[in-house]
């Protein structure tokens, strides 16, 4: 009852009245004085709730000496309620739409949620708002949720890693990865999405298995997000595989080091690739530029966490590109574009 009653505020009737509502539906045709009986109020009150209930299109009547009054089926109080409802949501996108909003002039780089909803939505929108990539990590009911935006990501374009890990309790459902392209199996880990290297949404669980944690932080510092990526890029090293198709030419990649092992493996293959790389030179303090060339070599060490692709570039010269946190390299990538020569 109470979640019927809150449907009926949207049509701005009252608790009541959808106590009205119900027993007319279950008692069928009723006169107001059998109506008041059985709610166990005074006439004139169930007089005032027919009226309204009458112009909402609820409530039917049939003039006589009593007069009759019968619900409306289900099918047509919920078709009535979800036009109502549209309408309220057209109406109030379109006034948040002309908000004029001031731009922040201040970065804030942690935001925290403590709500359930406002947690995945925040997942949803991370995924439903990638361009290039995604990392996510979570259990197979964590996935399961974000299941049918990854799949549309993928139909965009966006290039998805998936590390799933299993819970005490809760079945592993193979199901429910068909259709990834990239997908590791894990023995543990948190909830986590990044998109684009720009955003990256983050929650543990602790007690509870069937729902999603109340908790969670949204990241939008970029050295943040960079060691997120990190603690992601080696569980994947360590993860076992599940799905890994091949990625489809040209690719583009923000996360460096996921794009770097597919180099490593189609270099492998025999293939010959070109890069073109988007960042900063390091041996130009502060300049923003273009690295672009044939790749001849994709190296990473895990004991040193060395990671570079070797590119010689149209002048002759063989310059190394590293990733956004890159030191001892001639460039920082902030993202690439990798195609065949």
């Amino acid at each position: 009852m109470e979640n019927l009653q809150k449907l009926f505020r949207t049509l701005d009737l009252t608790a009541f009245e959808a106590k009205v509502y119900v027993a007319l539906l279950s008692h069928g045709p009723l006169s107001p004085s059998r109506l008041a009986e059985i709610l166990g109020v005074h006439r004139p009150q169930v007089h005032a709730s027919l009226r309204r209930l009458i112009l909402r299109g609820l409530v039917e009547v049939h003039e006589g000496k009593p007069a009759m009054y019968r619900a409306v089926e289900p099918e047509t109080l919920f078709e009535i309620i979800s036009e109502e409802f549209d309408d309220m949501m057209d109406k109030s996108k379109s006034f948040i739409n002309t908000i004029p909003r001031k731009k922040e002039g201040e970065e804030y780089g942690v935001w925290i949620f403590k709500s359930r909803r406002g947690l995945i939505g925040r997942y949803v929108k991370a995924v439903s708002r990638a361009k290039v990539d995604l990392a996510i990590s979570g259990d197979i009911v964590f996935i399961s949720k974000l299941r049918k935006y990854v799949i549309a990501a993928q139909r965009r374009g966006v290039t998805v890693y998936v590390i799933v890990y299993d819970i005490p309790g809760v079945k592993f459902r193979e199901k429910v990865l068909e259709g990834f392209h990239k997908v590791k199996r894990a023995v543990s880990g948190d909830l986590l999405v990044v998109a684009d290297s720009q955003i990256g949404i983050l929650a543990q669980r602790r007690n509870e298995i069937e729902t999603l944690p109340s908790y969670g932080i949204a990241v939008e510092e970029p050295m943040l997000i960079d060691y997120l990526l990190q603690d992601f890029f080696y569980r994947w090293l360590r993860s076992r595989t599940i799905i890994d198709e091949d990625i489809k030419l040209p690719v583009k990649y923000t996360m460096f080091k996921l794009g770097l092992i597919e180099v490593r493996k189609l270099i492998e293959r025999g293939c010959r690739l070109w890069g073109i790389f988007r960042g900063r030179w390091l041996r130009k303090p502060g300049e923003d530029g273009n690295l672009e060339g044939e790749i001849i070599k994709a190296f990473f060490d895990p004991e040193t966490g060395i990671a570079q692709i070797h590119v010689r570039s149209d002048d002759g010269n063989i310059y190394t590109a590293g990733g956004a946190d890159a030191i001892v390299e001639d460039f920082a990538t902030s993202e690439m574009l990798i195609k065949e020569v």
